[in-house]
């Protein structure tokens, strides 16, 4: 994939590790120099000083034939502005970073994809964790209404030994198990043994219920 990431704060950092660890095609774009300096000693991409609101810039960075761009500014306008000429000149997949909530529906007019708040979404993830310390990860779906959720079967739980049809799991789906490093796929007669790793969709009002019978 052919990606270009605007911005060299934590975010797009972070991006520019994970895109070319997955062996992608890297195009970044910052208007401070020495970050582009600091990231090309780093990784193989290719670096642009410059300003991304303007399209000369995104020219330059061929963006009429990359697959996505990713705007990760704390700039929403010019994160906004960037996906919207990107779009024009072509790329396939825009996406930006919304740092003001009322910021939200100008994006969902554009048809932008976008990650809301990132630093409200990390502050609620590190209170979670310490809330509730037996779920291992999570993600939250619908606003928050609902989560996936992975949590390690106790020795002490009531599900530990059982078929998965014995289990009272209303308000939830138990999507897999993972198991010395192999995925199963539960169906109704699947037993449950301690140590499995079990990932489960819920709705939120019924998370620390199930989460509490496979790790009390």
């Amino acid at each position: 994939m052919y990606l270009i990431i605007v911005g060299l704060g934590g975010i797009g950092r972070n991006l520019v590790d994970i895109a070319t660890k997955d062996k992608n095609d890297v195009v970044v774009i910052d208007e401070a120099e020495k970050r582009c300096k600091e990231i090309a000693t780093k990784y193989d991409v290719l670096t642009i000083v410059g300003d991304a609101t303007q399209k000369s810039t995104l020219e330059e960075a061929n963006a009429q034939r990359a697959d996505a761009l990713i705007a990760t500014t704390s700039d929403d306008a010019d994160n906004l502005m960037m996906a919207l000429t990107a779009k024009e000149l072509g790329t396939k997949s825009t996406v930006a970073v919304v740092n003001q909530e009322e910021h939200v529906e100008m994006f969902k007019k554009a048809n932008i994809s976008m990650l809301e708040k990132p630093d409200m979404t990390v502050a609620r993830h590190l209170y979670l964790s310490a809330k509730r310390p037996k779920i291992k990860d999570f993600i939250t779906v619908g606003g928050g209404k609902a989560e996936i959720f992975e949590v390690i079967v106790s020795e002490k739980s009531r599900a530990a030994g059982k078929e998965l049809s014995q289990l009272d799991i209303r308000g939830g789906i138990l999507v897999a198990i993972e198991r010395n490093s192999d995925i199963i796929l539960p169906k109704g007669d699947t037993l449950v043994k301690a140590g499995d790793h079990v990932t489960v969709f819920a709705m939120g009002k019924d998370v620390e219920a199930i989460s509490s019978l496979f790790a009390p």
